[in-house]
């Protein structure tokens, strides 16, 4: 995908915990009541060389005693949750002591995930960590998605670039910096040529890869910063910034001739593809808003189209360019 960039899920990963107590005893205790669970176990004296295995080791779950020398239990768990790779990381406070309410309660209020009092039963443990290592797993799934989601919402399904509502929100807040900096920045409004009479000689197959293909185009030599969107149907748009008349017109013959000179045998022998370029500046007369400036770009366009086809056309308000 060119416009949001989507990554194939995660191969499962080594599930790693950290076991923190001054207790080699307790310990090995840990590690015999969870050896099913978990494939690797990274163990700390004390909480420096817990944090410090925290942030080398990165693992995916804590088991820490409270009383410790150096740094406690409570220390620590605070520590981990103002790391941002910490937020989230499921934590079990264990502790030796009868004064366990006040003990719960300031762990949880530090961020522990839960509490158990020594000596620990075995498959209480194991069953405490797996309903958290359940819950953290739902908890990432669910993130995921969401973040699929929100991508999708913003990227056009065929192409793979952003959509129209991307290139919207994304354009006002450009048009709001380049009213505060004073810089200009341009619209090109593309069309391909005749696009109907591909799909009604090549099918609508062969249509939807040259969509792709011209998306793909396009992605390819569109510089930074600038925001490309399929704009809908057989058009794509793109503003570039902090740019003027004659470089925003190089740009759009740029992106014209790699179209006219592409090779698109690979979708149909013989095939060969032309778009029609409006361009529009912002700010200018009779250009205020994004909507202006895209209305003014499509007039452009379309003057383009009537004057052949396969060129750029610059709005120009002083001239008389039909709607």
């Amino acid at each position: 995908m060119y416009g949001a960039e989507f990554k194939e899920s995660p191969q499962s990963m080594e599930e790693k915990v950290l076991l923190v107590d001054d207790s080699r005893q307790a310990r090995v205790a840990l590690k015999d009541a969870l050896k099913d669970v978990f494939s690797a176990f990274i163990e700390a004296e004390d909480g420096i060389a817990a944090i410090k295995a925290f942030v080398e080791e990165k693992p995916g779950f804590i088991i820490t005693d409270i009383e410790m020398p150096s740094i406690n239990g409570y220390r620590f768990i605070s520590t981990i949750r103002n790391m941002e790779d910490g937020k989230d990381v499921p934590i079990i406070l264990i502790s030796g002591t009868k004064d366990s309410l006040k003990k719960k309660l300031t762990g949880f209020n530090l961020g522990a995930s839960d509490f158990v009092l020594k000596p620990f039963e075995g498959e209480e443990l194991l069953a405490r960590v797996k309903s958290l290592l359940k819950m953290r797993n739902l908890m990432e799934e669910l993130r995921e998605k969401n973040a699929l989601l929100e991508r999708l919402s913003v990227t056009d399904e065929l192409t793979g670039l952003h959509n129209r509502r991307h290139f919207f929100e994304a354009v006002k807040e450009q048009m709001a910096l380049g009213l505060r900096h004073g810089f200009k920045m341009a619209c090109l409004l593309l069309d391909i040529d005749y696009f109907k009479r591909i799909n009604d000689t090549y099918g609508h197959v062969a249509g939807d890869e040259v969509l792709r293909k011209l998306g793909e185009l396009l992605f390819s030599c569109k510089r930074e910063g600038e925001i490309l969107a399929r704009f809908g149907g057989e058009e794509f748009i793109m503003c570039l910034f902090n740019t003027d008349s004659a470089r925003s017109r190089l740009a759009a013959e740029r992106f014209r001739r790699l179209v006219a000179e592409h090779d698109f045998s690979s979708i149909s022998p013989g095939l060969k593809i032309t778009v029609s370029i409006g361009l529009a500046l912002f700010p200018q007369d009779r250009a205020a808003s994004i909507d202006d400036l895209i209305r003014t770009a499509d007039k452009a366009m379309y003057a383009s189209k009537t004057a052949g086809r396969d060129r750029v056309t610059v709005y120009d308000p002083a001239e008389s360019i039909p709607a």
